[in-house]
């Protein structure tokens, strides 16, 4: 979840395995569940299924 939170935030995924303590591939590989558990094929579909809406800014703090 924090990931794919993190994701729709606009953080790469550098940004992301940097700030959890995570490989670039663990990343990718949580998102790509994600995707496949959800239904969408890119972070800008996540939010609105998330119920998140469009998230401005490009940090969560």
């Amino acid at each position: 979840r924090e990931v794919v939170t993190l994701a729709v935030a606009q953080m790469s995924n550098q940004e992301i395995a940097d700030r959890l303590v995570l490989s670039v591939r663990t990343v990718e590989n949580h998102l790509y569940r994600a995707y496949g558990k959800l239904g969408v094929t890119t972070r800008t579909e996540l939010a609105p299924v998330l119920g998140l809406g469009p998230v401005r800014g490009r940090r969560i703090a």
